[in-house]
């Protein structure tokens, strides 16, 4: 079975026309990765909005699956295969749902779809229309292809093979740690910073997560893993200073985005948590 992890970059592409945005060189010899790496400013209802973005694409496997070898490999025939050095062909953004009405995504490839290794760009503008808080659902598939040597009867089979992220799970890579909240002109928030995420351990079949605010107030917390699964979603309160929280529940080793939000702020944070 082959098992692969899209990185959480894949991210923001339109699919009518082709973004003027243009991508920034300056991350060509990065990781793959997306910047800004988290947080979307507010928007005012009436107001235009434009904001830009700056992909790295994964040139291998191995660099989507975030470095994890245990993610690359083909089980066959009661063999195991890597395939972490296989190219990555693109990435294909199917859906984003969730937009702001009165607000698109464009990307700057034809088809939003990026070749494997570049540098590539996304542009989220228009006028909103209706205040809320809007949670974006990025839907993309990932393609690649390579060689595979099986020896059957004793003889050694060398066989192409294409492989894509859907065919190989049922269902599409899914980015959901973005969030832009659209407000009255009237009521116009200004706190997208001073909310930190300052420490999260897995220890005690418990997950200890330290959370530092300068004003009180609830969020909705939520945990996914980097295929958009969420895996533990609550409402937590936080009071000025360090607050620790201890939630009843212990993880995989990993890499996972911790996500708080309300109507007035949000943060979206990578982590990688160890085992006990």
């Amino acid at each position: 079975m082959l098992r692969i992890i899209t990185a959480f970059f894949c991210f923001l592409i339109s699919f009518s026309c082709v973004s003027q945005c243009i991508p920034d060189t300056l991350y060509q010899d990065s990781t793959a990765n997306i910047w800004p790496t988290s947080g979307f400013p507010d928007a005012i209802v009436g107001v235009n909005y434009s904001q830009t973005w700056t992909m790295k694409i994964p040139s291998t496997l191995l660099e989507a699956a975030l470095g994890d070898t245990s993610f690359v490999t083909i089980d066959t025939l009661g063999q195991s295969i890597y395939i972490g050095d296989w190219v990555v062909d693109s990435v294909v953004t199917i859906d984003v749902l969730n937009t702001p009405p009165g607000m698109s995504v464009d990307c700057n490839t034809p088809n939003c779809a990026f070749p494997g290794g570049s540098v590539a760009c996304a542009e989220i503008n228009g006028t909103p229309t209706i205040p809320d808080w809007y949670n974006l659902q990025i839907i993309s598939n990932l393609y690649s292809h390579g060689v595979v040597t099986v020896n059957v009867g004793g003889v050694p089979l060398t066989l192409p093979v294409s492989v894509n992220y859907f065919e190989q799970f049922g269902y599409y890579d899914t980015v959901s740690r973005y969030m832009i909240t659209v407000n009255q002109t009237s009521s116009v928030f200004d706190l997208k910073s001073e909310l930190e995420i300052t420490g999260v351990s897995n220890k005690d079949n418990s997950i200890y997560l330290e959370i530092s605010d300068f004003i009180s107030e609830d969020f909705e917390l939520q945990i996914t893993d980097v295929v958009g699964r969420t895996i533990y979603q609550g409402i937590i309160s936080t009071n000025i200073g360090s607050n620790t929280y201890i939630l009843n529940q212990n993880l995989e080793e990993g890499i996972y985005i911790i996500s708080l939000y309300n109507k007035n702020r949000n943060l979206s944070q990578k982590i990688y948590l160890s085992s006990n």
